[in-house]
Formats: structure tokens, C-alpha cells, sequence
């Protein structure tokens, strides 16, 4: 039977999270979420961490907690598992508080598309779908910074635990002796394998367009996008008011020397300009000035029109394996994995597995692929 969530368990200080975690530690398993403001920062700030246990709910308040060593303990625990929804932006909270992600874990919506019922399912319609629970969502957006924090608030970030241990165990059952349990454990290991935020200087091969430009024009974007993304983490500030997105290719591509010629750049604002202007100059100005042996490689153009028959075989071939397994397309084989393996055909002639694919992908789905692959294009010939 579900827990009742109208009386959670407040944890106001270090003494109490310690005996907590404790208790926490002896268990098989706990639900986690976490609600933060991230309207003006770079990095989230915590505002509440919720825990479930099969019958209690637990609010942690990181505004009055100093010490988060027990809670980093419970974290790392391979005997306890953290079950988490949609768990990307949780991951990078746990990680400010405790300098720890949470290891042994699993991501219900993950789960969920390992189950058949969707991909990137919220976790409204998975309580709705599971459980026939309707889950309000009106305090999405308040502030979580606020105290006291609102009974609506209370109750909506109680209601986000409340019910996940529940769906964990029915999702379990549903992938109980199937492959897609194996699957499912892998990728969640691999998103804490996978760096919370993007390695700075290779932010640039990202850009859209960047195809598009002169190994001198991308020496100016690889130096754009690391500053901007250092500068964004130094000051806790948002990317976008370092530097607009909207500004990153046109100034590699006009790679303008003064203030008027960078003023009339796409998408830059006068406060932009004012703050930063000096310091884009200069770095435009420092990568046409480097040597050319310095510069990025240019990107490989968009796959040529004789990719279009492969990628169509592609597409056709996942989606056939998507109906046998019962699995989400997007969650089998991902777009950029099928742009990988075209790449890798492009550049040296031949269908093999590129680096990049790995764990159960690379035997259930990219070898088979493959071979039918190669017998197209030996019909073709």
C-alpha cells in the first residue's frame, strides 16, 4: 500500500540528517528528488531534498544543513538503491551538496521505456499509467528558496516521492527475467560515467553550422565557447548572459575587430557588449593571430544525398527491432548513433562499429545492423 504523505519527516539540521541516514542505510532501496532555482545562476541551488523510504517521506532542508558527509555515505552505498525521475538536474544537486553522485541507481523513466510504456515518460503520466494516480504539478515553478515553504509546496514536493518506490517494484516486475533489466542497469551507470556538463573546449563542434566555417573562423568559435563556458561556471552565472547563443557563429564567421562591427552581430545585446565586448575582441583577436597549425580541423559537411538510402535502411531496420523488443526507438538506437556509423562508413568506405557505441548497443543492435547493411549494399552493386 502507498504511504500516506500528509505528515513528512522535517530534517532541519546536520544531527538529524546523520541519524537519518543512518536508518537509511539499512534499506534496500530509497526514492529521491530534489526542487532548486536555477533561474539566474549557473548551477542549481538546492532548496529541498526529499527522500521516501515504503513508508515515511523525509524533507531535508539545505538551507539550515552544514555538514552532508552521512547523506554522501548513503549516496555511495552499492547496497541501497536511489531511485530517481528524469534524474539529470538531481544528479548535478547531489553532486553540489556531497561532491558525490549517487551510485547504485535507477532512473524510473529510463525504466519506463525499458518497459514499453514511452520515452522520456513524465512522471505525471507514469504515476497515471502505473499506478492511477493523477499527480498535480502547480507548484512546479514556485520558490523553493522561500521559507516557510507553502502547505501546497509541502505537499507537492512530498507527492514527487511519495508513490516512486511503488512504480520502481512494478516497473522491476514488468522487466523481471527480460534482457531490458541488464540494459537498464548499464545505462544507468552510464549516466554517472558521463560529465554533468560539457568538456569546454570542445563545445564549439556542437554549434549548429559550424560545418560551415574556416579552420580560422573555428580557432575564433573553440575560443568563444571556452570562455563563455568558464566565465558562465567562475561567475555562477547563466551561459546565455555571457554571451547569447544566438552570437556564437556569427562572430566566428564575421570575426569582427571593433566594437561597432561587433555590435551589429546577430542576437548581441548592449549589456553583452558593454560587459564583454573588450574581452571578445581580444579573443578573436588571439585566434587570428594563432598559428595555423593551431587551429581545430574544419567539421565534416552534412552526410552526403548518398548516405540517404543507408540512413533510410537505418530507420527502417531500428524501427522493426523497436516493435520486436517493445522498446522506444529514440532509447534503442539513438539519432547520433546512426549519424556515427554513416560517418564512420563516409570516411573510410566501410560499415563498422564506431567508438562511441558501446555496452549492449554494440551486439544487440549495432552488429546485426551492420551485417544487414553490408548485404544492401552488396545487392546495390
Amino acid at each position: 500500500m502507498p504511504i500516506e504523505h500528509s505528515d513528512p519527516i522535517w530534517v532541519l539540521n546536520s544531527e538529524s540528517l546523520d541519524h537519518y541516514c543512518q536508518r537509511w542505510l539499512q534499506l534496500d532501496a530509497i526514492a529521491l528528488d530534489t526542487e532548486f532555482i536555477r533561474t539566474d545562476t549557473f548551477y542549481p541551488i538546492p532548496g529541498l531534498i526529499q527522500v521516501g523510504t515504503r513508508d515515511k517521506v523525509f524533507l531535508i532542508d539545505p538551507l539550515s544543513i552544514q555538514d552532508w558527509s552521512s547523506f554522501g555515505w548513503v549516496l555511495q552505498s552499492e547496497s541501497v538503491v536511489k531511485v530517481l525521475h528524469a534524474c539529470g538536474e538531481d544528479l548535478e544537486v547531489f553532486n553540489i551538496l556531497t561532491g558525490c553522485l549517487p551510485v547504485a541507481l535507477l532512473d524510473t523513466q529510463l525504466a519506463a521505456a525499458y518497459a514499453g510504456l514511452g520515452h522520456s515518460l513524465s512522471y505525471q503520466n507514469l504515476l497515471k499509467t502505473l499506478l492511477k494516480v493523477d499527480l498535480p504539478k502547480d507548484a512546479t515553478r514556485s520558490d523553493w528558496l522561500q521559507r516557510p515553504l507553502t502547505e501546497a509546496q509541502i505537499s507537492y514536493a512530498t507527492l514527487d516521492v511519495v508513490h516512486l518506490l511503488e512504480a520502481y517494484e512494478l516497473l522491476l516486475e514488468k522487466l523481471e527475467g527480460k534482457p531490458q533489466l541488464q540494459w537498464l542497469k548499464e545505462d544507468c551507470d552510464a549516466l554517472l560515467t558521463s560529465p554533468l556538463f560539457p568538456i569546454p573546449n570542445e563545445i564549439w563542434k556542437d554549434v549548429k553550422r559550424a560545418w560551415q566555417l574556416r579552420p580560422q573562423q573555428l580557432a575564433v568559435l573553440q575560443n568563444i565557447c571556452e570562455y563563455r563556458e568558464m566565465e558562465a561556471r567562475k561567475s555562477n552565472t547563466p551561459r546565455n548572459r555571457i554571451i547569447p547563443k544566438g552570437c556564437l557563429w556569427p562572430i566566428a564567421r564575421y570575426m569582427p575587430d571593433n566594437m561597432r562591427s561587433l555590435s551589429s552581430i546577430q542576437d548581441m545585446k548592449p549589456k553583452t557588449l558593454r560587459k564583454y565586448g573588450e574581452v571578445i575582441l581580444n579573443l578573436v583577436r588571439q585566434a587570428k593571430d594563432s598559428p595555423e597549425a593551431d587551429y581545430p580541423d574544419q567539421l565534416p559537411a552534412p552526410l552526403p544525398k548518398a548516405a540517404r538510402n543507408y540512413n533510410k535502411l537505418i530507420k527502417a531496420w531500428v524501427h522493426h527491432k523497436s516493435d520486436e523488443l517493445d522498446m522506444p526507438v529514440e532509447l534503442l538506437f539513438p539519432g547520433k548513433m546512426s549519424n556515427a556509423l554513416l560517418r564512420q562508413w563516409q570516411s573510410s568506405g566501410r560499415f563498422s562499429i564506431p567508438e562511441s557505441i558501446k555496452g549492449w548497443r554494440q551486439q544487440v543492435i549495432a552488429e546485426p545492423l551492420i551485417l544487414a547493411l553490408k548485404e544492401y549494399k552488396e545487392d546495390q552493386r
